[in-house]
């Protein structure tokens, strides 16, 4: 099980910067698992094709492949951190929203380093400190209220359709 979880700890740092290369030693410095460890573990993720290999330089590295199977993962992984640092708990204490939707990029495992996580919250606006939970998700977040799903673009209410309801029950219909 503590294997696993090695692995899965060098997944989760491709996870966060799915646009870098990564050597050995580097994820050896980020993750504090051993060069041995981590070796092994990126031959299995390469294997199972999570990632591939990237020459060039001096040392070859390794980057997120992007694949139907790494970005099932990396959505469920983004999921289980917005459950596990409080975001949806925050929201539904401060708003008391209808629901709260993920939508964007992160819905089908897309979004990178570059971009941000995506949340609408059925209810009216407010202010709410996002700074610790950009921390712990390692991506700017931007929260879209609206109470009235009515006076939402046809375009948006489709997004939100295909999206993922963290909490309450969204009724576009």
């Amino acid at each position: 099980m503590y294997q696993q979880f090695n692995r899965y700890k060098i997944l989760r740092v491709f996870f966060d910067e799915p646009n870098k290369k990564f050597q050995l030693r580097e994820l050896v410095r980020i993750t504090g698992i051993s060069l041995p460890s981590v070796k092994q573990h990126v031959e299995v993720l390469l294997a199972h094709g999570f990632l591939h290999e990237v020459k060039g330089g001096v040392y070859k590295g390794h980057r997120s492949s992007m694949n139907e199977n790494y970005r099932i993962f990396k959505r469920n992984d983004l999921l289980v951190r917005l459950r596990d640092c409080g975001l949806v708990k925050k929201i539904e204490e401060r708003f008391t929203p209808n629901s709260i939707v993920l939508y964007g990029s992160a819905v089908d495992g897309r979004d990178d380093e570059r971009g941000d996580v995506d949340i609408f919250v059925q209810s009216n606006a407010g202010d709410i400190e996002l700074s610790k939970y950009e921390h712990k998700l390692k991506r700017k977040i931007t929260l879209l209220f609206e109470p009235d799903i009515e006076k939402i673009d046809d375009k948006l209410k489709n997004t939100l359709a295909n999206g993922i309801v963290l909490s309450g029950f969204l009724k576009v219909v």
